[in-house]
């Protein structure tokens, strides 16, 4: 039994130091992780809808992950990504709420054949840049 004691008592001391000492974003999670759960869910990154006669570009997604994320830079029908959206500023005691009034830019319906999006985060990398096409539904 004192050794099932002893065990215990040296496991919760072996994890506690490296749950305290690892580096974590306002997100309560370290920025490789966030990285990853942006690679993941790149899918998401951008949606499409159209609504009273206007074609919306929905960044809903990149603003709930604004903690990890520095620029949002993205660009139309294959053209130059030269264009930023502007992330609200990160909230750490609410890191993934969405409080912007419009998370998402208005085109002309049918102006838009397809976005590319490239992320840039807080250490300086970049991501892929990913191409999301557009299907009228």
């Amino acid at each position: 039994m004192q050794f099932l004691k002893t065990t215990a008592v040296c496991l919760g001391l072996a994890v506690t130091p490296l749950a305290i000492s690892a580096p974590a974003s306002a997100q309560g999670m370290p920025p490789e992780q966030i990285k990853q759960i942006l690679d993941l869910t790149k899918a998401n990154w951008v949606a499409f809808r159209d609504w009273q006669g206007q074609e919306l570009i929905y960044f809903t997604h990149l603003e709930s992950w604004k903690c990890g994320i520095d620029y949002v830079f993205y660009g139309l029908n294959d053209g130059p990504i030269d264009q930023e959206w502007q992330l609200d500023a990160c909230d750490p005691d609410n890191p993934n709420v969405v409080l912007k009034d419009k998370p998402y830019i208005e085109l002309p319906l049918g102006s838009a054949q397809s976005i590319s999006v490239q992320l840039i985060f807080p250490d300086g990398t970049k991501s892929q840049v990913e191409r999301f096409e557009y299907k009228p539904q």
